[in-house]
């Protein structure tokens, strides 16, 4: 039972809302069945698909319902976010990435870091992630190009992404957002040791 007791995080909240909505679509459905089901017995064998219909209905929404709760365990976010054990600062511009260890009071515009950068295996890391011009994404990619993780790169706003790196190698960052001509060159790595 306490696998289903969600956290109250923004993903939290949002399936929470999620839920509420569609019960009460369920609701109102069911609701639009049971008045026209009254009003409309002309003849008994309408009445009876109309009464197996809503039967199929309720049979249903409890099926989605169910699925719903069990599924959302599975979804690939953390329940906790726990301390990290590394802080990496990361603003982009266009079109390179610059990244540091540790937490920076500097503006993007003033922020000074490198290209590539390295990080230790197995260890939970937050990336706080910026902008200091347009909008960017910064995505992480494995040596077998599969996207990882990812989150928005805001002028005016930092986000953080919390990653926990399982395995050694070399991690390729790209931009995922388009950002202007020379978009598809904006790349950086991260050595994990």
């Amino acid at each position: 039972m306490s696998q289903l007791i969600p956290i109250l995080t923004l993903q939290g909240l949002a399936g929470i809302i999620l839920l509420a909505g569609t019960l009460l679509v369920i609701a109102g459905v069911i609701l639009l069945i049971a008045t026209s089901a009254k009003s409309d017995k002309e003849s008994i064998g309408e009445y009876k698909v109309f009464k197996k219909r809503s039967h199929y209905f309720i049979g249903l929404s409890v099926v989605f319902v169910v699925i719903i709760f069990v599924s959302l365990q599975f979804l690939p976010y953390s329940r906790f976010q726990n301390d990290a054990d590394e802080v990496v600062t990361v603003v982009g511009i266009q079109w390179d990435w610059q990244m540091a260890h540790g937490i920076t009071n500097k503006t993007p515009h003033q922020f000074l870091g490198k290209n590539e950068i390295s990080l230790p295996v197995k260890k939970r890391i937050k990336f706080i992630v910026m902008s200091d011009d347009v909008m960017h994404n910064f995505g992480i990619y494995n040596s077998k190009g599969i996207l990882l993780t990812q989150v928005e790169a805001m002028p005016q706003y930092k986000n953080e992404l919390q990653y926990t790196f399982n395995q050694q190698g070399k991690y390729t960052i790209l931009c995922l957002e388009y950002c202007g001509l020379v978009h598809g060159f904006m790349t950086a790595t991260i050595h994990v040791n």
